[in-house]
């Protein structure tokens, strides 16, 4: 009796055990299916992202009446005084900038500056005994395509009287002494590739049909003792715009011919200091995205550094005791725009308080406000929506996985809410970055269409050929003329 009683108490141990063992891997595997769970929808909302790039409106601007529709968001939360004032604040912000009433669409006036060929058409009819009471003008649009031409320098030669010498006029200095080109070749093949992003190869096709052949090395030739003839003006370039006390930082990639990689082709960069003041644009090529290149030219900088969230910033300049580190608005936004599948509320609500700061930054630019008006302007009616934003931010930073889009969205902005915020204390300084990366498309266009640089010395001529063309851009100079 007592061996039986053993017996079924070491069965009911043993079942008990089972049944844990069991419990514990169906745990398991509830745990394991809930992770693979978690990493469908990440790779649902990554397919979602990459097929919106692709197919889908690249703009994120918003409805412009967002800030009038979720005022009601916006006062959630606050005392009556504070939602009086804060609607004024958004019917300010909100309410558009008078424009110029539009006279009609007419013929489209043609630049006073273009040389005007006149041709006087007299009626068919004997115009005898008639008095001309006035005229009728029309202006049509023509085009002289491009041609060469070749211009002869004649310099007579004298025979001083006595035997005492000759006398010879003198040729003026040129891109390349006694070279075949002028200036202006030079310069249009410059302008052509770092403008407009035509690789030299095409350039040379128009040449010969134009009736000129132009060697590939030569034309690169060409091109490069132009670039040396631009060496000084490059260096005094350099030290002005690293001079200043505000820049926008940004890199992008350019693919580097190297005879010495595996792949007998290079990943350099090249990294773009935009001066948003003087509107001034210096690119930098370095061969790698480390902190290097940024290290080496910001060394004696002092001043405030705005960036997009790239760690090599946060390395070098987060403790920095001359550098205030700011960053990119656009960027904390983009995080949000992709999360908005992942809570279509929530992130709607912080995309749609952002809009009104754009609101804001839209209607000071319109009325061109100075320094000192953008700052107070900002201070009364950005800070409010930034403060908001900031407690909302606090709230939430635990109600999502870190790994989810609303996670991601909500620790990129958290963690760098000072620098996203530093915009409205300083007058001069831009909410984003979008300016230095308007200033990159020539080189993202470059890219489409030659490929890559021919060596690690050509994109270092490269960076400094952008760096003006750039610059000239900003300043609605023309690149030719310059």
């Amino acid at each position: 009796m007592e061996d039986r009683e053993k017996d079924y108490k070491k069965l009911y141990e043993e079942t008990l055990l089972t049944l844990s063992e069991k419990e514990e891997l169906l745990l398991c595997k509830e745990q394991e299916l809930t992770r693979k769970e978690e990493i469908i929808s990440d790779l649902k909302f990554e397919l979602d992202k990459f097929l919106r790039q692709l197919f889908g409106a690249k703009s994120e601007k918003r409805d412009s009446q967002a800030g009038e529709n979720q005022l009601g968001l916006f006062e959630l939360g606050t005392t009556r005084a504070q939602q009086e004032e804060l609607s004024q604040a958004a019917a300010v912000i909100a309410k558009p900038t008078p424009k110029k009433r539009a006279k009609g669409t007419g013929r489209m006036p043609l630049p006073e500056e273009l040389r005007r060929e006149e041709i006087v058409i007299e009626p068919s009819e004997s115009i005898q005994d008639c008095v001309k009471i006035g005229e009728e003008v029309t202006e049509v649009l023509e085009i002289i395509p491009a041609s060469f031409y070749v211009k002869r320098y004649i310099r007579p030669k004298y025979a001083r009287p006595n035997g005492e010498g000759i006398l010879i006029g003198t040729l003026p200095d040129r891109v390349i002494e006694k070279g075949i080109p002028s200036e202006s070749v030079v310069a249009h093949m410059t302008v052509e590739k770092y403008v407009y992003g035509k690789p030299l190869h095409r350039q040379l096709d128009q040449f010969t049909r134009m009736g000129v052949r132009v060697p590939a090395s030569t034309a690169s030739d060409w091109i490069m003792a132009g670039w040396e003839q631009l060496i000084p003006l490059w260096e005094l370039h350099r030290m002005i715009v690293l001079n200043q006390k505000y820049l926008q930082v940004d890199e992008s990639p350019i693919k580097v011919l190297d005879r010495d990689h595996p792949n007998g082709i290079h990943q350099g960069y090249m990294w773009l200091y935009h001066a948003p003041v003087d509107r001034l644009v210096l690119f930098d090529y370095r061969r790698g995205r480390d902190q290097s290149g940024p290290k080496a030219m910001l060394a004696d900088f002092k001043g405030i550094i705005q960036t997009d969230g790239y760690k090599v910033y946060h390395a070098l300049f987060e403790n920095h005791p001359h550098i205030h580190l700011t960053f990119c608005m656009a960027h904390a936004r983009r995080y949000f725009v992709h999360a908005v599948k992942d809570d279509e509320k929530q992130a709607n609500y912080v995309l749609d308080e952002i809009q009104k700061l754009y609101l804001l930054e839209e209607k000071l630019r319109a009325e061109k406000s100075t320094w000192e008006q953008r700052t107070q302007a900002r201070e009364k009616y950005a800070e409010p929506i930034l403060e908001k934003l900031e407690k909302w931010l606090e709230q939430n930073r635990y109600s999502y996985r870190p790994v989810s889009p609303m996670g991601k969205a909500i620790g990129y902005a958290y963690t760098r809410w000072a620098g996203l915020s530093a915009y409205t204390l300083h007058g001069q300084m831009e909410i984003d970055n979008n300016l230095v990366e308007n200033a990159v498309r020539p080189l993202a266009i470059g890219r489409k269409n030659y490929l890559f640089a021919g060596s690690h010395h050509a994109a270092e001529m490269t960076a400094a050929m952008y760096s003006f063309m750039a610059s000239c851009k900003r300043n609605h100079i023309n690149e030719f003329e310059w």
